[in-house]
Order: structure tokens, then sequence, then C-alpha cells
């Protein structure tokens, strides 16, 4: 199965970032609430300690949770019998915890996703994407004008968009991941859309 460092690399900056910042409001406003009762002194010791209990909540606590524990879990998910298919052909899990691979001719991204209401209960779904090309780019905008949320594809509702078309399964919580490589594949192949690499994809359309 797939191998990924658990911890991202350089995650770590994202929490000093929003540590310090989050630190120094907090500072300031316990800065300002205690100067009404308190001496200059001691109102800079409890700005200063805010300040500094922020920022190890950020990157000593939060930082931690997400980044090592959860993280941790959801690889272990990543990696059960659901996406046997992705490892077999070759996949590979990025950092942001998504799959990336070439099934066939064409390119795929898999995009995992946790939905979590308020009480606990949620569910889990996968995005699908794949990216193409045009015989002749003179015809993109109308073509995917054209095919672009007009009906429902027996697939899930296709939603093609700057090169790429993406959807949600309608076997959404058991999702046969060939099945719906190949039905995608068909629809492309019927439409004359060529397949892009997922980094010439990035490169040549991924800013626009």
């Amino acid at each position: 199965m797939n191998k990924i460092r658990i911890m991202r690399k350089g995650a770590i900056k994202d929490y000093l970032v929003k540590g310090f910042y989050g630190g120094l409001i907090s500072g300031l406003l316990a800065f300002i609430v205690s100067l009404i009762n308190s001496s200059f002194e001691k109102t800079l010791l409890i700005g200063s300690l805010a300040w500094i209990g922020i920022l190890i909540l950020f990157v000593g606590i939060v930082f931690i949770h997400k980044e090592y524990f959860e993280r941790k879990k959801e690889i272990r998910k990543l990696n059960s019998s659901k996406y046997t298919f992705l490892d077999i052909n070759k996949f590979k899990m990025d950092q942001n915890l998504c799959f990336e691979g070439k099934y066939k001719e064409f390119w795929f991204r898999v995009i995992p996703i946790s939905k979590r209401g308020k009480n606990g209960n949620g569910f889990d779904y996968d995005i699908i994407t794949a990216f193409y090309t045009y015989i002749n780019d003179s015809q993109e905008n109308k073509k995917e004008y054209n095919l672009h949320g007009k009906y429902e594809y027996f697939l899930g509702r296709l939603d093609f968009h700057n090169h790429s078309v993406t959807f949600v399964p309608n076997d959404w919580k058991s999702p046969d991941f060939k099945s719906n490589f190949e039905g995608l594949i068909s629809i492309l192949k019927r439409e004359k859309l060529l397949p892009i690499s997922i980094d010439d994809w990035e490169n040549l359309y991924g800013e626009k």
C-alpha cells in the first residue's frame, strides 16, 4: 500500500504563523483589559503570557493533534481495501491525502472527503477528476459549455470545466473505481477529448 509521511513537510510553518498572530491579538486584548486594574508591568506580563499561551496551543496541541493523530487515522483509512484498485494500478497518495495516477491512457485524481456533523455522525465519499485536452483548442469553450451540467450521466453529475471533469460517483458509498474510470474514459473518447498528464495540466491550465 501507499507509504507516506504522517506529518506534512513544512506544515508547522502554518501553525506557527497562526499561533503568532492569534497570540498577538489575544495578548493585546489581555493587555488592554488588564491595564484597567493592574500596573503596566503586570499588564505587560499578562499580555505576554497570553501570547505565548496561544502560540503553545497552536504548535504544541493543535499541530500535533491535526498533523499526527488525525492524519495517521486518515492514512490508515486510505490504505484500506476500499482503495485496493488504486494501489494495484500504482496510484500514489500525495501529502494532501489525494490519490493521483494513470489508468489506461487517462490521468485521474481521487480526492477522499469526510463530512462530520456536530453530533459526530458523518459520511465519507470520493471525488473523481480526470484531465483532458482537445484536438482543436479553438473549440474548447463551446465543447465544455455543451457538456457542462446539461444532464445526469450514468456515472453521476459530471462537471466539465477548465480541461478537467469532476464528479461524485453514484455508487459513492462503495465506489467501483474500475467501472467509474472506464465509464468516464468512454465518455471522454466519445466526445473526442484527449488525455493529458496531471503535471502538464497543472502547468498549462491549473493556474487558469
